[in-house]
């Protein structure tokens, strides 16, 4: 995976979904955000490999058990999406 997926500074859901995409082999257009995840029988090793895609691209740590909670993809994506924001420290304003 190039950085070119990562065209900005955050996480979108599309990048999510591309990674597990291209990782795991499934179509992306079975990768909606209602999508149960028990449903996409998503290899744990495709899983680890898009968790440690993103914690490279944006220099954060996500815990091996993030989403494990998580029934949808939906909730996934937003669960990691949370944890790449929270890495975001804005700048400070000179006085």
């Amino acid at each position: 995976m190039t950085d070119a997926l990562f065209a900005h500074a955050f996480l979108t859901d599309e990048d999510v979904a591309a990674l597990i995409s291209s990782k795991a082999g499934l179509a992306r257009y079975d990768l909606q955000r209602p999508t149960r995840i028990c449903d996409l029988r998503l290899p744990l090793e495709a899983y680890m490999a898009v968790l440690v895609e993103i914690e490279d691209h944006f220099h954060v740590e996500i815990g091996d058990l993030v989403g494990a909670d998580c029934a949808t993809l939906g909730a996934l994506m937003d669960r990691l999406k949370a944890c790449v924001g929270q890495s975001v420290v804005a700048p400070l304003r000179a006085a």
